[in-house]
């Protein structure tokens, strides 16, 4: 899959997601705003609910005060009847009274505090004495002055009571309400509908254009832009004056919880898609980069099994050339020059091997008691040849006291050998290479260094990976197949052991190995 493909797929890919984000977000806002109406539609009718609870307490308190009027009302005229029985004519013997008792008001409209008011004009008491109007003079027991100041007073109480029980104006909506006694309606009533969240409320006069209950001034400013208007006793006046205002300060983050259930599966399904998304694009590229990988491991193998084939294939030719004398020591020559490419071949085809045994995973160690000096030695007599003829030295310093370790003869054996050939290829010109052992946490670690090309800190992270070569541009000098470095990790950590790197580019390497005493074969 080339590059212009994947990026086609990722554009598209995107752009998906792109919209179906945006219909989501969409979604999600509807059902939002869909809440909210169903939120404000529960609170009105709370509040519907609130003020059918004033109105019928404010009947209530009516039907109580106009019975307490009536009893007053008969109480005095009770009084009246025997002021003015005592001032007049007895009962007639045909059981009529001796007097008619009527009380009489008259009231006038007038307009005041920007409405129209009904003001009592007068309030009187007549009586009428059939047969006589003359007034009663003062054969009665009591005085004519003490039955004036009893008349009087009576008549006082009368218009007191009068005026406290059927006054016209309606008193003030502070004095007929309480901030606990709404706070206790209201709460009630939006548990009922299933409401649950803080509120604020208070009730505004908007005749006089002031907040007549609340709770807290500073929240004023707050409940008189945010919050909702309901009016307070609509029934008692046309258009109403007093409103009651609540407000929901969190009612968004309320919601919000409401809402969390169908928001986190939503949000769940939109991450599940973009990981989903990420992971097909990283799996895409990663398939890319392992087919270049491949790719060139399958030339750079090609180029690197021709040139001994060919060098055998020519030394055959020459040796069955019988125009070509066979000396003896053109035999050896030749056979000499087989014998080494012949090794070479073995050399490439256990690089091929280690690739099969990365690729399935799958290991079988040997593991017997390991003198780990006597494997270093011995590699480094094989590879020191090479170095020498590059006018470069290996150096070893076995400074571990213990050098015994339970391992795979053979796996340890191309670690360090790996180790010490990538030490000699990346090292341009006069290659020095260091070898120290070291006792270390109940094992044994040994430091490989050099003086070569060094590998930057982003490169360090990759030399591990399978098939992974340091790039270099276009300048080729170094032969392999990226599989030394993935096969010393792959047989260490197999070992339960541990692999490191130390590098600056330009100021060469030190990689690490370190293995324990006792290793186990998984």
């Amino acid at each position: 899959m080339n590059r212009k493909l994947i990026l086609l797929i990722t554009i598209l890919v995107s752009l998906a997601l792109i919209v179906l984000t945006g219909i989501q977000a969409y979604w999600v806002r509807s059902a939002v705003e869909v809440r909210e109406t169903s939120f404000q539609r529960s609170v009105a009718d709370a509040m519907h609910d609130v003020m059918q609870g004033l109105e019928k307490a404010e009947m209530s308190k009516q039907v109580k005060r106009n019975l307490e009027y009536a009893n007053l009302l008969k109480a005095i005229d009770s009084l009246d009847y025997l002021i003015y029985r005592e001032t007049g004519k007895m009962p007639r013997n045909d059981g009529t009274s001796g007097f008619n008792y009527q009380r009489q008001q008259q009231w006038d409209e007038v307009f005041e505090d920007n409405q129209w008011k009904m003001v009592k004009k007068s309030d009187s008491a007549v009586m009428d004495f059939p047969g006589s109007h003359e007034e009663i003079n003062g054969n009665n027991e009591l005085s004519e002055r003490a039955r004036q100041l009893n008349r009087k007073k009576a008549f006082l109480l009368n218009q007191v009571f009068d005026e406290i029980f059927n006054s016209p104006f309606i008193p003030n909506i502070e004095t007929r309400v309480t901030y606990g006694y709404l706070d206790t309606l209201i709460s009630q009533a939006l548990k009922a509908k299933g409401i649950r969240a803080d509120y604020d409320f208070g009730v505004m006069s908007q005749s006089r254009n002031i907040m007549v209950i609340e709770k807290d001034p500073a929240l004023r400013e707050q409940l008189l832009s945010k919050g909702l208007f309901f009016p307070v006793f609509p029934g008692n006046s046309n258009p109403p004056h007093d409103f009651l205002v609540i407000n929901f300060p969190q009612q968004t983050r309320y919601l919000l919880i409401q809402m969390s259930g169908m928001l986190i599966i939503s949000a769940a399904l939109m991450l599940l898609i973009v990981i989903s998304f990420a992971v097909v694009i990283i799996a895409m590229l990663r398939q890319k980069k392992l087919s270049e990988m491949k790719n060139d491991f399958i030339n750079n193998m090609t180029h690197e099994f021709k040139t001994p084939i060919s060098t055998v294939s020519l030394a055959c030719e020459v040796l069955n050339d019988p125009d070509v004398p066979k000396t003896e020591g053109l035999l050896h020559s030749y056979i000499d020059i087989i014998s080494q490419e012949n090794k070479r071949l073995g050399v490439l085809a256990e690089k091929i091997l280690q690739t099969a045994i990365l690729e399935k995973g799958q290991l079988s160690l040997r593991n017997e008691p390991l003198d780990l000096h006597e494997v270093i030695a011995d590699v480094i007599r094989k590879i020191s040849i090479q170095v020498e003829i590059r006018d470069g030295s290996i150096s070893f310093k076995p400074h571990a006291s213990d050098p015994l370790v339970v391992a795979d003869r053979m796996h340890i054996t191309n670690v360090i050998n790996n180790l010490l050939d990538n030490a000699n290829k990346y090292t341009p010109k006069r290659p020095l290479i260091s070898v120290e052992t070291d006792n270390l946490r109940d094992g044994i670690q040994v430091s490989i260094s050099d003086n070569g090309t060094g590998i930057s800190k982003a490169n360090q992270k990759k030399i591990f990976d399978k098939l992974y070569r340091v790039p270099t541009g276009d300048v080729h000098n170094v032969k392999g197949f990226g599989l030394g470095l993935s096969y010393v990790k792959f047989i260490v950590e197999k070992h339960h052991g541990e692999v490191s790197v130390e590098s600056e580019p330009g100021k060469g390497s030190v990689f690490r190995i370190w293995l324990p005493f006792n290793t186990s074969q998984d």
